[in-house]
This record gives structure tokens, C-alpha cells and sequence, in this order.
């Protein structure tokens, strides 16, 4: 169980902070995937610091906004998804290889969908930006390996 617990958990982990990344330099929530630290407040922060950046525009508040709820809703969710793991990991049943396996099942459909749903605000937010932010968001948005490994966005 220790190894899929700790897979799920790397997962788990991974993908929220690749989706913190996205929105500014690297510097994971504190202590994430290992009980403190608030994941969405740490995407906020970055949010609020991209954002500025960015200089957003009255005109693009709406997508800017469709953007930013994607990724902390996303880091919700991957913050839950932690607290159930360890949750289940700190009883005595071993999941089977079938339940193991449909949970990765579950995760990767999830992590498509948030994909599909990120692909589409982000678009859509691009499509409001003058050249000049285009230019800082194509360094900071979108993720990536860098992100995805938790290396977050060291282009400024």
C-alpha cells in the first residue's frame, strides 16, 4: 500500500502544484503533502502576483477571473484528493490491485478534465491580451514539464 499511497500522493501533489505554477515563480504551498499549508491560498497569491504582472485590464476582469477559479478550484481539489489519501492510508486496509487501479483510472479522467477546462480559459484569457502580455504569458502560463514537476515558472 505504501507505494501506491505514495504515488497517489506524488500525484496528487505534482499536478497541484504544476497547477499553482502556472500562475507565477516557483515556491510550493508550504509543507503540501505533508499536512500544512493551504494550496489554494498559495495559488491565490500567485494569482494575485500574475495578475499584477500581467497588468489586467477592466476589460479582461471576466476571463482573467474564469482563469484564476479554474486553478484554485483545481488546487481544491487536489487538496481534498490529498486529505482522502491520507485519510485512507491511515487505516489498516490495503486497497486491491483492482482498486488501486481504478483509482488511477479516476485521477487520470480528472486530470484530463481539468486539462480540457484549463485549455479553454486559458485560451480564452489569451485572446484578451495586448502583445506585450501575450509576450509574459506565454513564459508564465500554460505549464508544462517545468511545471509540472513543481519547478514553477522561473521566467520573469
Amino acid at each position: 500500500m505504501k507505494s501506491w499511497r505514495n504515488i497517489a500522493v506524488g500525484l496528487a501533489t505534482t499536478v497541484a502544484l504544476g497547477a499553482a505554477a502556472v500562475a507565477g515563480p516557483a515556491q510550493a504551498a508550504p509543507g503540501y503533502g505533508r499536512g500544512h499549508g493551504d494550496p489554494v491560498a498559495a495559488a491565490d497569491q500567485r494569482l494575485a502576483r500574475l495578475k499584477a504582472d500581467l497588468k489586467i485590464t477592466a476589460a479582461q476582469e471576466t476571463p482573467w477571473n474564469a482563469y484564476a477559479e479554474q486553478i484554485k478550484q483545481h488546487a481544491g481539489e487536489m487538496q481534498a484528493l490529498h486529505d482522502t489519501m491520507q485519510n485512507s492510508a491511515s487505516g489498516n486496509t490495503r486497497p486491491t490491485a483492482p482498486e488501486r487501479v481504478e483509482r488511477q483510472a479516476q485521477f487520470a479522467k480528472q486530470q484530463q478534465e481539468y486539462l480540457e477546462k484549463l485549455a479553454v480559459v486559458t485560451k480564452d484569457l489569451y485572446a484578451t491580451l495586448t502583445p506585450e502580455q501575450k509576450t509574459l504569458a506565454d513564459q508564465r502560463l500554460g505549464g508544462g514539464r517545468r511545471f509540472a514537476m513543481g519547478h514553477g515558472g522561473h521566467h520573469q
